[in-house]
């Protein structure tokens, strides 16, 4: 990534609102989301994006009008407000450990007629599934089995037979098993697209192996979905799996950029702020930590600032410091004026969307309307 190339970071900024505000680029978004649509289709494969990066059912809503079978969340309460805008079909990537942490999805699934996937990697998470099925009114429920292919965070050992153990107490308990479900999430700490899409070759692997292993111990139907931005971009889709599940991809970020993922002009984010001092050390904004968060890139990436803030003219500068309401903008002999505006590409998009409750949502032709960020703050 190449911050000295004023061209790729031109972008115009209208003076129109109180700063700082979420800006996404409405042209960008729609490129971004159907160019993983289009892969999505040529590889013969579902694409179910994951809502935590934006959060919004409105984004949501054109990923499912332009073709994905449904979405992803991270959290139960995500998912209550995902139904509650009309997505009907919801896989938790998240493991179910009390059954009341899921009671409320369950019933609003059962009232709205969603279909909803839960994932397990434990026997207790199966018990607790159990009992939360057995309380609620029934709906489509099912349940695939996480699987830990390099991140080290949650999922079965493909190598053991916990997943033949818990598919058998899914099926003792009357659950439908929905396959295997992983998160490469490791590659956003390979370095380069290279190295990268040798991680999505190794959990595809990883993968078809645990796949085998079921089929042989009576599960025939064992479809395997896989999901990070990394690897659906860096690399081509493996003929063995059946649906993907990218989240930052819609948005992206400086992460994207700095792993030779994405071009900066390709970033649909930003944070728009406007200059309120300025000193013989730093330029100061009027967008921090509480805005910006102080992320500097997920599972292993850490860069070296906060992001990098650009002119009209596309003279770049690095946040280098966070204070709550201030970012601290570093500068050599230009600077922006005191009141201009500059626009923020930030490190982490899902980190910095969760902070806000809403986005403006910018035409090329200069319009704007503004969305609501609907699963902001819902985190449990």
């Amino acid at each position: 990534m190449d911050s000295n190339d004023k061209q790729q970071w031109q972008r115009p900024l209208i003076d129109d609102r109180l700063t700082p505000y979420i800006e996404v680029d409405a042209a960008r978004l729609e490129r971004n989301l159907q160019q993983m649509q289009l892969k999505a289709n040529a590889a013969g494969v579902a694409l179910r994006p994951h809502i935590k990066t934006h959060k919004s059912v409105w984004i949501a809503q054109r990923q499912l009008e332009s073709g994905a079978r449904g979405v992803t969340v991270s959290k139960p309460s995500e998912g209550i407000s995902f139904i509650a805008g009309g997505v009907r079909d919801l896989l938790l990537a998240y493991p179910v450990i009390r059954p009341q942490s899921v009671a409320e999805l369950l019933r609003l699934a059962a009232l709205h007629q969603a279909k909803i996937t839960l994932i397990a990697d434990t026997l207790q998470g199966v018990a607790a599934i159990a009992e939360a099925s057995q309380r609620q009114p029934a709906c489509e429920l099912a349940v695939a089995i996480k699987v830990d292919v390099g991140l080290h965070r949650i999922g079965v050992n493909p190598e053991t037979d916990d997943a033949v153990q818990i598919a058998d107490a899914l099926r003792a308990n009357g659950l439908r098993f929905a396959g295997l479900v992983s998160h490469a999430g490791h590659a956003y700490g390979a370095g380069h697209a290279a190295a990268i899409a040798e991680i999505a070759r190794q959990e595809a692997a990883l993968m078809q192996q645990l796949q085998k292993k079921l089929q042989a111990a009576g599960f025939p139907d064992v479809p395997l979905s896989v999901g990070s931005t990394p690897t659906a971009l860096a690399a081509e889709i493996a003929p063995s799996v059946t649906e993907i599940r990218p989240g930052n991809y819609a948005l992206l970020d400086l992460t994207a950029c700095r792993l030779g993922l994405s071009r900066p002009d390709q970033l649909a984010m930003s944070v728009i702020t406007r200059v309120v001092a300025v000193n013989d050390h730093y330029v100061i904004i009027d967008a921090g930590s509480k805005m910006l968060s102080s992320d500097k890139g997920p599972h292993g990436t850490n860069a070296s600032g906060f992001g990098v803030a650009a002119d009209e003219a596309g003279q770049t500068y690095e946040v280098t410091k966070l204070s709550e309401e201030h970012g601290f903008l570093l500068y050599q002999h230009h600077h922006p004026a005191v009141g201009s505006l500059l626009r923020l590409f930030p490190n982490h998009s899902c980190a910095v969307m969760a902070q806000s409750d809403s986005f403006v949502l910018r035409h090329a032709d200069g319009q704007s309307e503004e969305h609501v960020v609907d699963a902001r703050g819902k985190f449990i």
